[in-house]
């Protein structure tokens, strides 16, 4: 698994495995080159993306706590039903947290978001 580093001079160093850094970036509608940049201009519609996207899922996962929920009401053990806490999936919300935090301290600051440049 290759590791992505973001830099910011406003945030200093994200990482990020390779295949989630790709992920966020079809969210954004940007290619995850080798490296690259996204200027400060970039990033608003960037965030905007991002925060569209999680809108979904924070909704997709309101919809599975109340069908827990309703099930609890009826009496069903919930402990049968749940996972282990170690097979949990991490959402994509967990994961794009730190880089949308780069791109808000970068948006702030006015500078871009590199990866790949030493």
């Amino acid at each position: 698994m290759a590791i992505v580093t973001f830099r910011s001079k406003a945030a200093g160093e994200v990482y990020m495995f390779r295949e989630t850094a790709e992920e966020i970036f079809k969210v954004i509608g940007k290619p995850l080159g080798i490296r690259g940049v996204i200027t400060p201009e970039e990033i608003p519609a960037a965030l905007d993306a991002l925060k569209e996207r999680i809108a979904k899922e924070k909704e997709l996962l309101k919809e599975l706590r109340d069908k827990e929920d309703k099930m609890f009401r009826e009496g069903k053990d919930l402990d049968k039903e749940k996972k282990p806490a170690m097979e949990q999936p991490v959402y994509f919300t967990q994961r794009a947290y730190p880089f949308m935090e780069i791109l808000e301290l970068s948006l702030k600051d006015n500078t871009p978001v590199t990866w790949g440049v030493p």
